[in-house]
């Protein structure tokens, strides 16, 4: 009986941290590449999508040492094969790092005049080739102004380029998203000189100091976030699946749980008589009560540890052989927090505290009829 309520507590927290890591290297893996085109910080202003990159701000990120990119982005119109579709266009200077060129090209080189590097989805849904001076990228974008209009060409400016790469990051941004270098965009949207949509700083080693001082240098009229903050939905998401995951499994431990309250429960049913004797000999209600309650705390703890080295031994298989893929060549992304043991392990040994205390109360209200 004992052992199949242990194998219980140790496949249920097994499966618990198994789901808990894929979920975790899953996580990983789609921020791994938001992280490439996400600043770890981006400055933009409250009142409108462009403001002036004055001599002061330039000089202050000079004093303090503080290498940035300067960003233009908007919405714009792209038509080619008879196919058009809206697209997010963002236009980066000669700040933008290189090894985060690197890690988002998928295939050709990064951006030159007149040239944009294209997701692969919209490279497979548009048909567009590489370099292929035949068939360029046009984009259009609304001019402002009033008066009449008598062609597409008094409200619209647009611009020919050619795609000179392809990267991928995920779904969304593979279909939505176009890099282009700075001119070309500014160009395209009519944004005059020093104007700048963002000012955008790729620095894993800026400290909390220096963003305090980054706000209040800038102030109210503009927004300064984090990785975090410019992904605040994507995070959001995350959490909350996680969240339901937990959920999910801790049910799982609960269900496991019940296989053990009823264990001990037909135990003490078994030993009505050895129960007897022992109260005869001088044992205390409580200490009946205890019985049980330490031995059900030590089932759910010998099941959790055992559950959790199995787990960790199959996780560490799966680094090393791969043995379930996502495709042919992608292995399914694990990854191994310490974070993930210290949330099962407290939420089964808890839930297996709760479930041996409510046995333990059974026993102590059940003894006056096992002793008559």
């Amino acid at each position: 009986m004992s052992i199949l309520a242990i194998s219980g507590v140790v496949v249920s927290t097994a499966a618990m941290i198994i789901v808990l890591s894929g979920f975790s290297g899953l996580k990983n893996y789609s921020l791994e590449f938001i992280s490439n085109v996400s600043a770890d910080l981006k400055i933009s202003s409250v009142k409108g999508k462009t403001f002036v990159y004055t001599q002061e701000m330039k000089k202050f990120f000079l004093e303090k040492k503080i290498s940035v990119a300067k960003s233009i982005e908007d919405k714009a119109l792209i038509s080619i094969n008879d196919n058009s579709q809206v697209i997010l266009l963002k236009g980066f200077d000669g700040g933008f790092p290189k090894k985060n060129v690197d890690s988002l090209l998928y295939e050709g080189s990064w951006v030159g005049d007149s040239e944009v590097v294209i997701g692969w989805g919209l490279a497979y849904d548009l048909g567009i080739s590489l370099m292929d001076g035949l068939n360029p990228i046009t984009f259009y974008s609304p001019k402002p102004g009033r008066g009449q209009v008598f062609s597409e060409k008094d409200i619209l400016r647009s611009r020919k380029a050619l795609a000179s790469g392809i990267f991928s990051l995920n779904e969304d941004l593979n279909s939505s998203l176009i890099f282009s270098d700075f001119s070309f965009a500014k160009s395209l949207f009519g944004i005059g000189e020093n104007m700048v949509s963002s000012i955008e700083i790729y620095n894993t080693g800026i400290g909390e100091k220096d963003v305090e001082e980054i706000k209040m240098f800038f102030g109210s009229d503009y927004n300064v976030k984090n990785k975090v903050e410019q992904n605040g939905s994507l995070y959001k998401m995350l959490r909350t699946e996680q969240a339901a995951i937990f959920m999910i499994f801790s049910l799982v431990v609960i269900v496991a749980l019940f296989n053990m309250f009823g264990a001990l429960i037909m135990m003490v049913l078994e030993k009505r008589k050895n129960l007897k004797t022992m109260m005869i000999l001088g044992l205390t209600k409580k200490g009946v009560g205890r019985i049980f309650l330490y031995q059900g705390w030590l089932i759910s703890f010998a099941g959790c540890l055992i559950g959790l080295v199995l787990g960790t031994i199959l996780l560490v298989l799966q680094k090393k052989l791969s043995l379930f893929l996502i495709t042919p060549s992608l292995a399914y992304p694990i990854s191994i927090e310490l974070l993930n043991y210290v949330v099962v392990f407290t939420t089964v040994v808890s839930l297996g505290f709760i479930a041996s205390f409510l046995v333990s109360f059974y026993v102590k209200k059940s003894i006056p009829q096992i002793s008559q």
